[in-house]
């Protein structure tokens, strides 16, 4: 099987046998727009959104057993750890080699 677009070998290990959970997201007319995918571990959270080979953002939190932590909150505590925003290919090779413990 060959592998479409360079990031293709990366968006395969984002599967619920590696802990992530994804999701298609369709414009208002039912066409694909993005796919946002989330891992949420015991230490760590990371989400990632893949709007196009050249459009990628993630993100790694520090998971929090008492509430769900939203990027966009202003307490210091549930600030990203580590952010990265670029073509997918590069941004999926650095997410996936962070520790997941």
């Amino acid at each position: 099987m060959t592998d479409l677009y360079p990031s293709t070998k990366y968006v395969r290990r984002l599967t619920a046998a590696n802990g992530w959970r994804r999701e298609l997201i369709p414009d208002r007319h039912g066409r694909p727009v993005a796919i946002v995918a989330v891992r949420a571990g015991p230490r760590w959270t990371d989400s990632v959104a893949i709007e196009g080979e050249d459009r990628t953002v993630a993100m790694r939190h520090r998971t929090r057993d008492d509430r769900l932590t939203l990027p966009s909150e202003p307490d210091p505590v549930g600030a990203a750890l580590w952010r990265r925003d670029g073509r997918c290919e590069d941004v999926l090779a650095e997410l996936l080699e962070l520790p997941t413990q």
